[in-house]
C-alpha cells in the first residue's frame, strides 16, 4: 500500500506537506522560529525502521494475493514498437537487468534487431543499439515504459534511433481512426504521420486487441486505435478534422531524462540551504522550484499541473478553522477536557495526543487533521507547563501515519484499485500499522524529549 512512502517521507520537515503546515502554523500561533529540516529526523527515522521490519515480515502473510491470473483480460491491448536508444544506458544491459521482464500489465513480445526476428526473449538477452522492442499492453502500462531512461520511438523508417530522437515537449494522445481519415489502408510506414500530423505511431490497438506484425508495416483500418507522440497542438488541430474520431490527450509529457543530474542538485541546494538554515524553508523552496523550470528540468505546463487546487483550497479553509478554534474559545475548552481525561500525566497526555491525531486522520484530511488539533495542543501544553516540541512532532507524525482505511490518506486511495485491496485488508493491517506506528512514536518521544519545561 502507500506506506513504503509514508516512511521515507516521516524522516524530515520537507518529506510532507503535512509538516510544513505545521511548521508554519507553529510560527504563526507561538511566534517562535519553527523547526530546522532535520529536527524531525530523530523521531521520524526509529519509527520508518520499526515500520518496514513489521511490513516486510508481517504483510505477505496477512495480505491476501488479489493479482489477475491473466492481466489484460480485461483491457484494451495495444502493440508498441519502440527502439533501444544507441547511445542510451541499456545498450549491453540484459533485459532483467534492464527492468523489461517484469513490467505490470505489459510484456515484451518480441525483439528485432537486424532484420531477424527473436521470439519467446530470454531474460538475459542482451539489449543492443537500434533494437526494435516489440511490446504488448494497454495505455498506463505503455506510458510508464516510455519513461525508462534509454527507451525512444521507434522510428517510422530503417535509419537507426539516437537517444536525441526523444522531444520533452511532446505528449502522449489516443486517437481513434475515422472513416474519413486520409491514410486508412496504408502502411504505417507509408502514411507518413510525422509529415503529415506532426506525430509518430507508437501504438496500435485494433477491436481491443494487439496486432501481430512490425508495427511499421500494418495497414490501418477503421476504428483502429492510435497511441501517438505529438505536440500539444496536435490536440487542438484535430478536433477540427475529420481524420481521428476520437482524441485523448493522456497529459503525459516525455521525461527530461538529460536533466536528471541537474534536478538533483537543485534539490540537494534546497535541502542544505533549508538544513543549515543559510534561508527560510519557503524561500529555499520558490527557489529550487524557479531553478527546475529555468533550466528546463521541467515545463511551465507541469509545474501548473503539479498544483493541486482542491488540497491548496483545502489547507487555507484549514487554517481558518483553526484559528477560529483559538479565537473562540473553543481550543481552550477541548485543551481543558483533555487535561482533566489524562490527570495531569505528561506521558498520558502524549498518548492522547498522539490518539486523537490519528483518529481524526483517518475519518478528515491529514492536513486538516493536523491544523485543527494544533490550536488545541498548543493551549493544552501552555496550561500545564509543558515542553510544546514532543506533542507538535506527535501531530506530525500521527497525521500522516494513516492506514487503516482507504479514505484516511490519498494515497490510500492511489493503490485501492488497482492493488486490488479491500476495505477489510486497510482494517486488518492498518490497526495493527497504527497501533505500532502509535506506540513507537510515543515511546520514542517520551526517551528523546523533556514532556515539562525546565523551571
Amino acid at each position: 500500500m502507500e506506506w513504503q512512502g509514508w516512511f521515507s517521507l516521516s524522516v524530515t520537515l520537507i518529506g510532507t506537506s503535512t509538516n510544513l503546515i505545521v511548521n508554519g502554523q507553529y510560527q504563526t500561533l507561538t511566534g517562535e522560529d519553527g523547526f530546522s529540516l532535520f529536527d524531525i529526523t530523530a523521531v521520524g527515522l526509529p519509527v520508518s525502521i520499526v515500520g518496514v521490519i513489521v511490513m516486510v515480515v508481517l504483510f505477505p502473510r496477512l495480505l491476501p494475493d488479489r493479482s489477475e491470473k491473466n492481466p489484460f483480460s480485461n483491457l484494451r491491448e495495444f502493440t508498441l514498437e519502440v527502439a533501444v536508444a544507441h547511445n542510451g544506458p541499456l545498450v549491453g544491459k540484459s533485459i532483467q537487468v534492464a527492468g523489461l521482464r517484469n513490467l505490470k500489465r505489459i510484456f515484451l513480445v518480441e525483439i528485432e534487431r537486424a532484420g531477424h526476428i527473436l521470439t519467446a526473449v530470454d531474460s538475459d538477452e542482451v539489449l543492443q543499439g537500434g533494437d526494435r522492442l516489440v511490446f504488448a499492453g494497454n495505455t498506463e502500462a505503455i506510458t510508464d515504459l516510455l519513461r525508462i531512461n534509454g527507451i525512444v520511438p521507434s522510428a517510422e523508417n530503417e535509419h537507426p534511433v539516437a537517444i536525441s530522437q526523444a522531444v520533452s515537449e511532446r505528449r502522449l494522445v489516443e486517437a481513434v481512426v475515422s472513416p474519413h481519415c486520409a491514410v486508412v489502408g496504408e502502411r504505417i510506414r507509408d502514411a507518413k504521420f510525422r509529415d503529415r500530423y506532426d506525430a509518430v505511431v507508437m501504438a496500435v490497438a485494433r477491436n481491443g486487441e494487439r496486432v501481430s506484425g512490425n508495427l511499421g508495416s500494418v495497414r490501418l483500418n477503421v476504428g483502429d486505435t492510435l497511441l501517438l507522440e505529438a505536440r500539444p497542438v496536435f490536440v487542438s488541430r484535430q478536433r477540427y478534422s475529420k481524420d481521428f474520431l476520437l482524441i485523448n490527450d493522456l497529459n503525459s509529457e516525455s521525461p527530461r531524462h538529460d536533466r536528471a543530474y541537474v534536478a538533483w542538485a537543485i534539490l540537494l541546494g534546497v535541502v542544505l540551504t533549508a538544513g543549515f538554515q543559510l534561508t527560510s524553508m519557503l524561500n529555499a523552496a520558490m527557489l529550487g522550484a524557479g531553478l527546475m523550470i529555468v533550466l528546463g528540468c521541467c515545463s511551465l505546463n507541469q509545474a501548473e499541473k503539479s498544483l493541486d487546487l482542491p488540497v491548496l483550497v483545502t489547507i487555507g479553509a484549514s487554517f481558518a478553522l483553526g484559528a477560529a478554534l483559538l479565537q473562540t474559545g473553543a481550543a481552550n475548552f477541548l485543551a481543558q477536557k483533555v487535561l482533566e481525561l489524562s490527570g495531569g500525566q505528561p506521558w498520558l497526555l502524549l498518548v492522547l495526543t498522539y490518539a486523537l491525531i490519528s483518529i481524526l486522520t483517518e475519518v478528515i484530511s491529514n492536513n486538516a487533521a493536523a491544523i485543527l488539533s494544533l490550536p488545541i495542543v498548543l493551549e493544552m501544553a501552555e496550561k500545564a507547563q509543558l515542553n510544546p516540541e514532543p506533542f507538535v512532532f506527535a501531530i506530525m507524525m500521527g497525521a500522516s501515519a494513516s492506514f487503516a482505511t482507504p479514505i484516511g490518506y490519498q494515497c490510500n486511495l492511489m493503490v485501492y484499485g488497482p492493488g486490488g485491496y479491500r476495505f477489510s485488508d486497510f482494517l486488518k493491517v492498518g490497526i495493527l500499522m497504527n497501533l505500532i506506528i502509535g506506540a513507537t512514536t510515543v515511546v520514542t518521544l517520551i526517551l528523546g524529549w523533556p514532556l515539562t519545561l525546565a523551571d
